[in-house]
């Protein structure tokens, strides 16, 4: 896969957590999403993709307006990277951007 489509394929499977998490029904306060991992790896020897990936999803949801931080750990060999959402709730998006877009507001 292209990094370009990577990096919008991660960053939609974030956003698609957040919504999930949002529903009523479910009751939660915070989220937690997955966004990557990768076997015989510690976190700081992650890909330079991978590096990249983190760094486009960290921006795009900070412009958003979203209240998380991104987490990188390892457990059994697996490195990995996981967004966590604090809350459910988000901030205005910064100045030109509209709401959940990558594009900025007409």
């Amino acid at each position: 896969m292209p990094e370009d489509e990577l990096k919008a394929y991660i960053l939609h499977k974030c956003r698609n957590g957040y919504q999930v998490a949002k529903k009523p029904s479910r009751g939660q306060r915070e989220a937690w999403v997955t966004l990557l991992a990768e076997p015989d790896r510690t976190r700081e020897e992650l890909s330079a993709v991978a590096q990249r990936v983190i760094d486009h999803v960290r921006q795009k949801l900070t412009d958003d307006g979203y209240d998380f931080e991104i987490n990188l750990d390892e457990t059994g060999g697996v490195a990995y990277a996981e967004a966590h959402f604090r809350t459910l709730t988000r901030k205005a998006p910064a100045a030109g951007m509209s709401a959940g877009s990558d594009e900025p507001a007409s």
